[in-house]
């Protein structure tokens, strides 16, 4: 796309020459001459990017960026100097300057700013646009709470949600939905609009980290070619979620405490402090609290995440909040996966209910997904879940009884009962069964079908011989 840049330059043959080699370079340009032009100017475009000359008459730049962020605070504005001092770079930071760059006739650091500029508008965009289509998936009424525990829970999540400046802890087993919950609490409160990035802690490089997540400048290390936003950088008014934060290692750890007290943070390389405006979440599987006592975690890092902690339930204790998930994850993976299954057979809501789930929500989403991956018709079984899951579901039953009770009531009341055998598969059970129903159908197959609820295309696929 072409981007639209305003520049500003009272001298007359640079502000042409630079004109020129900018629209070369595939932006449309507009110029001003003054401060006061470029004020007048503004009343009436309105460009993605501003490039202001520092030292002008009457208006400086300094004087102009601070009367546009006024009137246009998410303007990205890049200054221009030949002669700029240390304290007129600090002076833009602090007004809000996107960046701070010296002339030159090649234009090169300019370039290097300009691209890193619309790589930061492309990424608004996409963050606008995304934030639109995740606020409505993250919205409370979307979020399953039929469990006590959960409803208990998502009240504490709603008050968090008003709140955009406390600090949070999410704390909970693997699976149970902690970047979930981040995200819910993130699209209903006043940052929905602003980015969300997640940090996944042990994901970084330990020699990239400061680099990832603060940035870096030109020449601060081998390869780098130019400044480079950090994660902070880009989550400039939005949230930033640190995953699996007990997995930081203790140096790192060190360096991010620095951030959330001081709220503002150093490029690698960079002698400029730039402030902060973000919402800070972490998230662990690990108790934060037994790290501390190990040495293992930093106890001053610790008080500072702590300000508010939600213990995410597992999904044993949210009961109620089983099958409705189920039924989620079933129509969302028939939908992306183009299978036509529609519903949830008695058999396998009965291993869905009885089964543990150590995996939890992450566990039961895979589970139905795989499972519908595997079922060719509308309606998911027990046998398309995994073996080990019926191995569970079957072991759970024989400790009540040894035998397995087939009821026909809505087409025949006679009861069939076959004996478990220690050892014996799902499906070999219920291959006898079918066998059985069979035989007592003198093996007329729609009739046997009829009687154990299921068509006689399953029947065929189900049937096991006799051994």
């Amino acid at each position: 796309m072409t981007w639209q840049l305003l520049l500003v330059e009272d001298e007359a043959s640079v502000r042409e020459a630079f004109a020129l080699r900018l629209a070369d370079q595939g932006y449309a340009v507009q110029t001003a001459g003054s401060g006061e032009e470029c004020l007048t100017l503004l009343k009436s475009v309105e460009p993605d990017i501003l490039v202001l000359d520092l030292v002008m008459p009457n208006l400086s730049g300094l004087d102009v960026l601070e009367r546009v962020k006024q009137s246009s605070p998410n303007l990205l504005v890049i200054l221009l100097t030949a002669r700029g001092t240390v304290k007129d770079a600090v002076d833009a930071t602090r007004l809000g300057a996107f960046d701070f760059v010296a002339k030159s006739i090649d234009m090169e650091d300019l370039q290097h700013a300009l691209s890193r500029a619309t790589q930061l508008l492309i990424l608004q965009r996409q963050v606008h646009l995304q934030s639109g289509q995740d606020a409505e998936r993250y919205a409370f009424g979307r979020v399953i709470a039929k469990s006590s525990a959960t409803q208990s829970f998502m009240s504490l999540v709603r008050e968090l949600a008003k709140n955009d400046r406390v600090t949070v802890l999410l704390q909970g087993e693997t699976g149970t939905g902690k970047q979930y919950i981040g995200r819910v609490i993130h699209y209903n409160g006043a940052r929905a609009d602003k980015p969300y990035i997640e940090v996944d802690c042990p994901a970084i490089p330990r020699e990239l980290f400061e680099s990832e997540l603060f940035g870096h400048e030109k020449g601060s290390f081998t390869g780098a070619s130019g400044r480079k936003a950090g994660l902070m950088e880009l989550a400039e008014g939005g949230t930033v979620l640190f995953d699996e934060i007990g997995d930081l290692p203790l140096p790192l750890q060190a360096k991010l405490l620095r951030v959330i007290e001081e709220r503002a943070f150093r490029r690698l390389g960079g002698s400029t402090t730039n402030p902060l405006d973000v919402r800070f979440m972490a998230a662990t599987n690990r108790n934060l609290k037994d790290a501390v006592a190990k040495g293992e975690f930093r106890e001053d890092l610790y008080f500072r995440l702590n300000v508010v902690t939600l213990m995410i339930p597992p999904l044993r204790e949210r009961h109620d909040d089983i099958m409705p998930l189920a039924e989620q994850f079933l129509a969302r993976s028939a939908l992306s996966l183009r299978k036509p299954v529609r519903h949830l057979g008695d058999s396998a809501r009965a291993a869905l209910l009885r089964y543990h789930f150590p995996g939890n929500v992450r566990e039961l989403s895979n589970l139905m997904e795989r499972a519908v991956l595997f079922c060719p018709d509308d309606t998911l079984e027990s046998m398309h879940f995994p073996s080990d899951m019926r191995g569970a579901h079957l072991q759970s039953d024989s400790e009540s009884a040894l035998s397995t009770s087939i009821s026909s009531d809505r087409v025949d009341p006679t009861q069939i009962h076959i004996a478990f055998r220690l050892g014996e598969s799902l499906p070999e059970l219920e291959g006898r069964i079918i066998n059985e129903v069979l035989r007592r159908s003198e093996g007329n197959k729609s009739l046997a079908a009829k009687y154990l609820g299921i068509t006689r295309w399953k029947l065929d696929r189900r049937r096991k011989p006799d051994s």
